[in-house]
C-alpha cells in the first residue's frame, strides 16, 4: 500500500492511435520532447525518493527498536551495578568497623600478655631450683630442700621448715634420668633472696655437685640470652655485671637488648 501511495501511477494510455512516424520532412517539436523528458525525470526522481523514504523509515524503526532494547538492558545493568556498589559500600563499612575492633582487641591482648608475663615473672621470684640431688624411692623432696637450705644458712635453721612451702621434681619420671631438678617455693621473699645470695659462693654446693638456679619465665630466659653477650663482655672487663630476673645490670646501670 505504501508503494502505491509513494510511487505515482503511470499516465493513462491515450485512446487515440499513436502518431505516424515522422518523416524527414516532418518538423520535430523540441519543446514537446523536452517536456516529456522533464516529466519522465521527475517521475523517476519521485519513485527513487519514495523508495529511499520507505527503506529509511524501516531502518529507523529497526534502529529505534534496537536502541529501546539496549536502553532497557543498560537500565537493568545500571540498577544491578548500583545494587552491587551499595553492597560493596556496606561491606567496606563493616570491614572498617571490624578492623577497628580488631585493632582494639590486639591492643588489649598485647597489654594482657604483658601483664600476664609480668605476673608470671613476679610469681616465679618466690621460687628457686636446685639440681644434682639424686632421686630415691619414696623420697621426701620437701625435706631434702630444707636440709640444703639449713646447710647454706644455719642461722635460720629453725625457720626453713616454715618458709619452704612446696617442693617437687621437674618433669615426668624417667628411669633413664634419675637426676631431675627440684623446684621449691618460699613463703617469704626475704629467706628466698637470702638463700639465693648464700648459694652463689657456697662450698657445700660445689663439693656435693649441687647447683641452684632461679625459676625464670620463658620471656625472662629469652631476654637473658640476648643480654648474656653484653654481661659476659662486661665481666671480662672486670666490671660488676649481674642479672636480676630477666634484667641485666653493669656497674649498677641496667642494660637492654640491642634491637
Amino acid at each position: 500500500m505504501l508503494l502505491e501511495e509513494v510511487i505515482p501511477p503511470l499516465p493513462d494510455t491515450p485512446c487515440n492511435s499513436p502518431a505516424g512516424k515522422l518523416r524527414r520532412t516532418d518538423k520535430v517539436d523540441a519543446a514537446s520532447i523536452s517536456t516529456q523528458l522533464s516529466k519522465l525525470s521527475q517521475l523517476v526522481k519521485n519513485r527513487s525518493d519514495g523508495l529511499e523514504k520507505l527503506i529509511g523509515e524501516n531502518k529507523i524503526k529497526d534502529m529505534k527498536e534496537e536502541i529501546g532494547r539496549n536502553t532497557e538492558q543498560i537500565s537493568g545493568m545500571t540498577e544491578t551495578i548500583e545494587f552491587i556498589c551499595s553492597e560493596v559500600k556496606g561491606l567496606k563499612e563493616r570491614v572498617n568497623v571490624i578492623d577497628s575492633q580488631t585493632k582494639k582487641v590486639e591492643i588489649v591482648s598485647t597489654e594482657q600478655e604483658k601483664r600476664l608475663a609480668h605476673l608470671e615473672a613476679y610469681t616465679r621470684r618466690w621460687n628457686l631450683r636446685i639440681h644434682g640431688i639424686p632421686e630415691k624411692e619414696r623420697e621426701n623432696v620437701h625435706q631434702e630442700v630444707i636440709d640444703v637450705c639449713q646447710r647454706l644458712l644455719p642461722q635460720f635453721k629453725d625457720k626453713f621448715p616454715d618458709v619452704v612451702d612446696v617442693a617437687h621434681r621437674l618433669g615426668r619420671p624417667n628411669p633413664q634420668n634419675k637426676g631431675r631438678g627440684i623446684i621449691f617455693q618460699f613463703t617469704s621473699r626475704f629467706y628466698r633472696d637470702a638463700v639465693w645470695r648464700a648459694a652463689k659462693d657456697a662450698e657445700f654446693l660445689f663439693v656435693n655437685r649441687l647447683k641452684k638456679t632461679e625459676d625464670l619465665s620463658p620471656a625472662d630466659k629469652a631476654r637473658r640470652i640476648k643480654l648474656w653477650p653484653a654481661v659476659e663482655k662486661a665481666r671480662k672487663e672486670n666490671k660488676q655485671a649481674f642479672f636480676v630476673g630477666g634484667h641485666a645490670f653493669v656497674d649498677g646501670t641496667e642494660i637492654f637488648p640491642q634491637a
